[in-house]
């Protein structure tokens, strides 16, 4: 007999499913061309359900992005420049070709289009990626303190840069840009082994 999930375990459910179609139709169709209905409907939903979770559309892309970071922060520590550069190509080289990767580098491409021209998504994409720089510059520091080949902010922006920008053109030809471009470009930012 199936176990009966709690009101909290079915709502989580509902936002996350919410946030599935709401990352794959704004990938796949663009943010001002998907309505709220369209994405409630495609999980079985009314648009009561995206409004009893979110107070609008920026609010579905801001908890898209943030359950992006989210995913991407949970990781163990780190015990050296080496082991933290193996880590973000490994990951990378195993997620980049992923459907959902795919479908999370379109929605992003959406996402920045929109904050480009509308400030209140701009200052939601802003503050994301200031996030993810900040993840980097703390990984920065318990390594190697302040003994970096850039300053942290910076060298957490180029590696950003590096993950956005090899992934879109693997997205385009990926028997061109090999996975492990981006690999090479993390430890050419993070240099060798420091003492």
């Amino acid at each position: 007999m199936a176990e009966r999930l709690t009101r909290a375990q079915r709502q989580e459910l509902t936002r996350t499913r919410l946030l599935d179609a709401a990352e794959a139709r704004f990938g796949d169709r663009g943010i001002h061309q998907t309505s709220l209905d369209e994405i409630a409907a495609a999980v079985g939903l009314t648009k009561g359900a995206i409004y009893a979770n979110f107070s609008s559309k920026n609010d579905l892309i801001a908890a898209i992005l943030e359950r992006k970071l989210s995913a991407d922060e949970a990781h163990l520590p780190i015990g050296s420049v080496a082991a933290w550069a193996a880590r973000l190509g490994d990951s990378y080289e195993s997620n980049v070709d992923r459907a959902e990767s795919r479908r999370f580098a379109m929605a992003l491409v959406e996402f920045w289009l929109h904050a480009m021209r509308n400030e209140s998504a701009r200052e939601l994409l802003a503050q994301s990626l200031q996030t993810a720089r900040e993840s980097h510059v703390q990984d920065a520091a318990t390594l190697v303190g302040d003994n970096l080949s850039l300053p942290a902010d910076q060298l957490a922006t180029l590696l950003i840069a590096v993950d956005i920008g090899v992934g879109l053109q693997r997205l385009l030809d990926p028997e061109a840009v090999p996975a492990e471009v981006y690999t090479a470009g993390v430890r050419a930012l993070l240099g060798r082994e420091r003492s």
